[in-house]
């Protein structure tokens, strides 16, 4: 045997037979497989954060509970927002710094004026972000001299719960404790929030 067919004999020998091939590449997929599974984001799950469902089965807006702010500060009062049950809701997430935020109140201030009277209830909720306060809160009360309920989110939860990464986003709520309709920022005109009160208030 010439010493080019043993050098061949030898590699055989040395290599894997076919049966240890096969668990080999089940071993390799199984781990694949497995590490896949591990770094896949889990499944969205059918449960929801809301209190519930109304009557038509629409989903009831998150319930959430948070500290109120006033041009002095935080008062030691909390307000939930199932408590405004039964009421028009135009709930505004802000934050202090935010320009446009800044900008629009005067407008917000013209639509207060006017539904306030009809028991519509206006809930603005500032944030934390950009290391914003309470305390930044209450200066925005008074520096533009807002007259509705401010709420304070330290942690930025109520944010998250509602998928807030833009200010001002506002969200109109029914009677029924259902969100009717979403805007961001200056989308929500004087015209459109106000058509949308109406509408809901009726």
């Amino acid at each position: 045997m010439s010493s080019h067919s043993k050098s061949n004999s030898k590699q055989r020998k040395k290599g894997f037979s076919r049966g240890e091939k096969i668990i080999g590449l089940v071993i390799l997929v199984v781990a694949i497989w497995a590490v896949y599974s591990f770094t896949q984001p889990p499944s969205p799950s059918t449960t929801t954060t809301s209190t519930g469902t109304t009557a038509t089965g629409v989903p009831v807006a998150p319930d959430f509970t948070l500290p109120v702010v006033t041009q002095d500060g935080l008062t030691g009062q909390r307000i939930s927002l199932s408590s405004f049950r039964g009421k028009v809701v135009l709930l505004e997430f802000m934050e202090p710094w935010c320009s446009v935020c800044q900008d629009m109140a005067p407008m917000l201030d013209r639509l207060y004026a006017q539904y306030e009277a009809q028991n519509v209830v206006f809930l603005a909720v500032a944030g934390p972000y950009n290391s914003a306060t309470a305390d930044d809160a209450a200066k925005f009360i008074r520096d533009y001299g807002t007259a509705w309920t401010f709420v304070y989110d330290s942690s930025g939860t109520t944010f998250t719960t509602y998928g807030v990464s833009a200010t001002p986003t506002f969200f109109l709520i029914a009677k029924n404790g259902s969100i009717d309709t979403r805007y961001e920022g200056t989308n929500a005109t004087f015209e459109i929030l106000a058509a949308g009160l109406t509408r809901l208030n009726s």
